[in-house]
C-alpha cells in the first residue's frame, strides 16, 4: 500500500525471507510514511527522527547532491518543527529541566536493537511517534510521555506542572543542520549544473505539504466496515447464553425487589394519612373502628 513501511501477501502457508533496505533518495518516502503511520497513532517500524539525524552524521556516505539535497530540506523541516514547538511550550510554561535530569544521549553511529529498544520506551502517549529529540512529560505519571505535537492529550493538568525531557539540544541540532549545508552546497559545487536540474526535479516530485493533522477517531475504511456488518448475526453459543440468563434472573429480582419496596411505601403514606383523619387502614385497605381518642405516634 502506499504510503506504508512495508506490505506483503501471501496464497497460504510458506516460508518465507527478507531483508528491507532503502537508498539515499528514500528519505522523502520515509517522510510520507512515518507522518501517515502517525496520524492513525500506528507505532512506526523504527524511528524517522533517528534514521534522518544518522545519515546527518555519516556525511562521507552522502556522494549525491540529489540524495543530499533531500535529506537537507526532511532535516530542516524536522529540526524547524522541533524548535518551533518547544519555543511555544516553554512560553505557555513547560519547564526545561535539562540542568535535573540526565537523560542518555542518542546514539548516532549505527542503527542496532539495543536503540530501537529503548526508541520503543518512549512513544507519545497520542500518536505512538518517537520521541527522538525530545519530550514532555508530567508531574501525575511516571511512564506517560508525548510527542511536542500531542501534549495536550496526555493528561488534564497544567503547563506548569510538565516539563521537557531533551535528548537532542538546540545546539547539537542547529551544528547537525550546517555541516549538512556546507557538505551539500561542497557537492552541488562539484557535480554542477546536471545534478542540480536532477535534484529539482526530485525535489518537485517530493510531497509538498506532510499530513500533520491530529489523527482521526476511525481508520479509513471502519465506516464501510460497519456499514457492511450492520445486521450480522454474532452466535452467542453457551457461554454467553448463560451469562444472559443469570443477567436476566438478576433483572427480574432487581424488579420485585422495587415493586415490594414501592408497595411498602405506598401503604406506609396512607396509613400516616388515615392516622391524621382518625383511622387506622390495614393493608388490603379494610378499614377499621374509629380510635380518633387513642393518640397518634
Amino acid at each position: 500500500f502506499p504510503r506504508a513501511f512495508h506490505g506483503g501477501f501471501s496464497y497460504g502457508p510458506n516460508a518465507g525471507e527478507a531483508v528491507n533496505f532503502g537508498s539515499h533518495d528514500w528519505i522523502k518516502f520515509g517522510a510520507d510514511a512515518n507522518e501517515r503511520y502517525r496520524s492513525f497513532g500506528r507505532p512506526a517500524v523504527f524511528s524517522h527522527d533517528r534514521l534522518t539525524m544518522t545519515l546527518a552524521n555519516h556525511l562521507e556516505d552522502q556522494t549525491s547532491y540529489c540524495a543530499s539535497k533531500l535529506l537537507l530540506n526532511e532535516l530542516e523541516r524536522v529540526a524547524a518543527e522541533e524548535l518551533e514547538l518547544r519555543s511555544k511550550l516553554a512560553g505557555n510554561g513547560v519547564r526545561d529541566v535539562s540542568n535535573v535530569i540526565n537523560l542518555p544521549k542518542n546514539r548516532l553511529d549505527k542503527l542496532d536493537e539495543k536503540s530501537a529498544a529503548y526508541d520503543d520506551k518512549r512513544l507519545c502517549h497520542a500518536c505512538k511517534h518517537v520521541c527522538f529529540f525530545s519530550a514532555v512529560a508530567c508531574e501525575c505519571s511516571q511512564s506517560k510521555v508525548s510527542c511536542l505535537r500531542h501534549s495536550h492529550y496526555m493528561c488534564r493538568c497544567p503547563p506548569e506542572k510538565k516539563y521537557f525531557m531533551i535528548w537532542t539540544h538546540e545546539e547539537e541540532l542547529k551544528a547537525a543542520l550546517q555541516k549538512l549545508r556546507t557538505h551539500t552546497q561542497n557537492l552541488k559545487e562539484k557535480e554542477g549544473a546536471e545534478a542540480i536540474d536532477k535534484a529539482e526535479k526530485e525535489e518537485k516530485e517530493a510531497p509538498k505539504e506532510l499530513d500533520t493533522s491530529p489523527f482521526p477517531a476511525f481508520g479509513p475504511g471502519a465506516e464501510k466496515d460497519l456499514a457492511r456488518h450492520k445486521y450480522d448475526e454474532i452466535p452467542t453459543g453457551n457461554i454467553l447464553a448463560e451469562t444472559y440468563e443469570r443477567c436476566f434472573s438478576v433483572r427480574s429480582s432487581s424488579k420485585e425487589l422495587e415493586a415490594k419496596i414501592t408497595a411498602d411505601s405506598e401503604g406506609s403514606i396512607k396509613r400516616k394519612r388515615a392516622e391524621t383523619d382518625g383511622k387506622v387502614v390495614s393493608d388490603d385497605d379494610t378499614t377499621a373502628e374509629s380510635v380518633k381518642n387513642k393518640p397518634t405516634s
